[in-house]
């Protein structure tokens, strides 16, 4: 799961002309701990989108946060004026459930992959070198104490306890009549799953565009495509 300063070089590139307001997860970063839940998260999502005020509010969503901006948007549509999606999950990929590798193993994958992410966001904002070490730094702050590797260890299980409920969410949706735009990386993933979630995200409504020149970390490796899609979508 990226961190909200992950999105730096997106912000540096809206922050001009545009309002942008990016916050992190319970638990998350700076923000206070909370019950891990879909439904919390998703109510932390709507009373962000309240309190921007007035629209248009263009929710950018990447992973597990593609799919949270797409429950907003069904829920609440009054208060989503358009969607970005980044690689967004979807709970068919999950099903049925895989099983986990243990919590060593996946905590020694989460903190390689927070150092991996450091390095390439300071790169990604082309910012002066002290900005670059503080993002380094703000990044790193994500994984620093064994409470907040916790909940980054705990999100993925409590999103395949939900798979079901999630999958008939979907089935009862109705999407607003909104712009919707997906940019859907390809690089390093197998073909035969690059075939499955091409097949699934081609169902969500909107222009999908495959990158096959960026991992699964959109806004890391092609900001330049996620400032244009928001851009688009904002009109």
């Amino acid at each position: 799961m990226s961190p909200v300063v992950g999105f730096a070089a997106v912000i540096k590139g809206l922050a001009a002309d545009h309002r942008v307001v990016a916050y992190d997860r319970a638990g998350y970063g700076g923000s206070d701990a909370a019950p891990l839940s879909v439904e919390l998260q998703l109510q932390d999502l709507v009373a962000v989108l309240e309190a921007a005020g007035p629209g248009p509010r263009v929710v950018v969503g990447h992973s597990w946060g593609g799919l949270l901006a797409q429950l907003a948007a069904w829920d609440r549509p009054d208060l989503v004026d358009g969607l970005v999606l980044l690689d967004p999950s979807h709970e068919a990929f999950w099903t049925p459930a895989p099983e986990l590798p243990g919590d060593e193993v996946r905590r020694a994958e989460l903190l390689a992959n927070a150092n991996e992410q450091a390095q390439t966001t300071a790169r990604a904002a082309e910012t002066a070198p002290e900005i670059e070490r503080l993002l380094v730094d703000a990044c790193l702050s994500y994984v620093e104490t064994a409470e907040q590797q916790a909940v980054q260890l705990a999100e993925v299980p409590m999103i395949l306890e939900h798979l079901g409920e999630l999958a008939e969410r979907r089935t009862k949706a109705v999407w607003p009549e909104i712009p919707v735009r997906l940019l859907t990386a390809t690089k390093g993933r197998p073909e035969f799953m690059t075939t499955r979630v091409l097949a699934l995200l081609d169902e969500l409504p909107g222009t999908n565009t495959v990158v096959p020149d960026s991992g699964h970390y959109l806004h890391l490796d092609r900001p330049d495509l996620v400032i244009a899609a928001v851009r688009e979508v904002a009109g």
